[in-house]
């Protein structure tokens, strides 16, 4: 995967304007609840900042997963109608502070390893990737991806659109509209959104792929290829087991994932 150190010049950030939305938002939020537990959004604008990069690079050090969506909000309300549509070429690794105002394409895979924060929607022409505990993801549109492979904190405002989303650390969520794919899974990481899946597996259901009729369900739905063997089980068992490391290799290589002939069981 291409390496991407962002090639950004740190967008300008003024922060009295963003420090008048803050408080804004904070306002609306004491109108609507009895108590305000929106201090962390103003902890967020205390300091003097230069860029909207450093603004989000803080997301790394205090978080309120909450409040997270209205991190992009509160920057597009800041900003005002400026957003462009901005294009990547090729597989992005992104290891510094990632912001932009309006929509994300990325013509290829994309892995997040920092904060990330895209006001508008993201479209990924493979697999979007985050990676805990270095990467907190705040969309404020919609996602895109032929995968969604999460471990840390991910919030999108709008809806998930994939082939196969998969939640993996109990320490962290993924938050979205509504998720519509056809193979959903939360191993060990709670997932709070509508889901439309073919097949999905709850934290209940999954049980970190020991659930109930779990790996026969996989089987049936997915090809041969990303299932191996069970490293925790006894040398003697042959037993093969679902792999999500094997599925979403084949996803970022663009191969089938879903027997042709799969009907899932309405799980």
């Amino acid at each position: 995967m291409a390496h991407n150190k962002n090639g950004d010049t740190p967008l300008p950030i003024d922060m009295a304007a963003i420090r008048r939305t803050v408080e804004v938002t904070r306002a609306e939020r004491a109108a609507r609840l009895e108590a305000d537990d929106s201090g962390w959004l103003a902890d967020l604008v205390k300091w003097d900042l230069d860029s909207y990069q450093e603004f989000v690079a803080q997301l790394r050090v205090t978080l309120d997963p909450e409040l997270l969506g209205y991190v992009p909000e509160m920057c597009a309300k800041t900003l005002g109608d400026t957003g462009t549509t901005r294009t990547l070429i090729g597989d992005q690794q992104v290891d510094t502070p990632f912001f932009h105002h309006g929509d994300l394409v990325v013509k290829g895979d994309l892995g997040v390893g920092a904060p990330f924060v895209v006001t508008g929607s993201v479209t990924v022409e493979g697999v979007m990737a985050d990676c805990a505990p270095y990467s907190v993801v705040a969309i404020g549109g919609t996602v895109k991806a032929r995968g969604v492979l999460t471990s840390g904190e991910m919030l999108v405002m709008g809806d998930i659109e994939a082939d196969v989303v998969y939640g993996d650390y109990n320490d962290n969520t993924l938050h979205a509209g509504t998720i519509r794919a056809r193979l959903v899974i939360e191993d060990d990481h709670q997932t709070i959104a509508t889901v439309q899946a073919d097949l999905y597996f709850d934290l209940d259901d999954y049980q970190q792929g020991y659930g109930d009729d779990v790996q026969e369900q996989l089987r049936a739905f997915l090809v041969d290829e990303v299932f191996a063997a069970d490293e925790d089980e006894d040398e003697d068992e042959d037993e093969e087991m679902f792999d999500a490391s094997l599925l979403f290799a084949r996803l970022r290589e663009g191969l089938p994932v879903f027997r042709a002939d799969a009907v899932p069981e309405g799980h």
